[in-house]
């Protein structure tokens, strides 16, 4: 009795098995990278609500020393999962409407985390913006200096590229002003009517820093007591720009999970395809 070995040869049946699969392989890994990749979509990111008409707080730098300054400095959230780049900021403020003033020239804007009362937290970042990155525009009128009618601008800093991770921050976008007028310019409280993005205008997490007022970090709940409502204060202001979307952890493993079982069946299937010896 003889025995002679019988092999398919390269490129049969076992070797185009394999190689569709892992042509498939290779197809499901470059779809996972298209599906998980993050993608940037530009969008205003978060906005604190429209004007209440409740009141206006002042909001101004003074670039004299004896100037009137106040910030005003109001939270917003980067949910998890996502990467903010901010490139603009702006706020809604009052022009008061008892002097002649003119419109800025410059916009100052911070971002903040771990504020609290009494304490600034971190600067995260912080500029001014000028010329054509810096404008004012009228968007409607309001009623917080009653029984008068006074105008209500959207003041922007343009030209700003900043990354967010996730996480809890507070955003100050005030006029550039020599803070020669008390109460030039009030940015407006807000209940959170038209909110985009998380917090909605409604927890009261804002905070005034100011010298003339001698208010370091000091919560709006007391900065507005004066109005005996006994409710919480938030302020017109919001973030733009473009944000991209983390893949969930537990979608990564499932596709790596696929990836990996596809060369393991390759595998089975070409040794269970193997030529044995055959008698003759």
């Amino acid at each position: 009795i003889q025995f002679r070995s019988v092999f398919i040869p390269l490129g049969g049946p076992a070797t185009v098995i394999s190689s569709k699969l892992l042509r498939n392989l290779g197809g499901l890994l470059i779809v996972s990278a298209v599906c998980c990749a993050p993608r940037a979509q530009a969008a205003t990111l978060w906005y604190n609500g429209d004007n209440d008409n409740r009141d206006a707080y002042t909001n101004q730098t003074a670039t004299v020393a004896t100037g009137v300054d106040s910030l005003v400095y109001d939270d917003f959230i980067v949910p998890a999962g996502q990467k903010w780049t901010v490139t603009s900021v702006f706020s809604n403020d009052v022009k008061n409407p008892f002097f002649t003033i003119a419109n800025p020239t410059s916009v100052a804007w911070q971002i903040h985390s771990g504020v609290s009362s009494g304490n600034g937290g971190t600067v995260v970042a912080s500029g001014t913006a000028t010329g054509t990155n810096a404008t004012t525009v009228a968007n409607g009128t309001s009623t917080v200096f009653a029984p008068f009618s006074a105008s209500q601008y959207t003041i922007t800093a343009k030209g700003i590229s900043v990354v967010l991770n996730p996480g809890t921050y507070w955003l100050s976008v005030a006029p550039v002003t020599t803070g020669a007028t008390d109460g030039a310019w009030n940015i407006s409280t807000t209940s959170g009517a038209n909110a985009i993005g998380t917090p909605p205008g409604n927890d009261g997490n804002s905070f005034d820093n100011s010298t003339a007022y001698g208010n370091n970090y000091t919560p709006s709940s007391t900065t507005e007591a004066y109005l005996n409502e006994g409710s919480t204060w938030d302020y017109s202001m919001g973030v733009a720009g473009t944000f991209v979307v983390t893949p969930e952890p537990s979608s990564m493993v499932l596709m790596l999970a696929a990836g990996l079982g596809l060369p393991a069946l390759g595998f089975r299937r070409r040794k269970t395809s193997s030529p044995v010896p055959q008698e003759r």
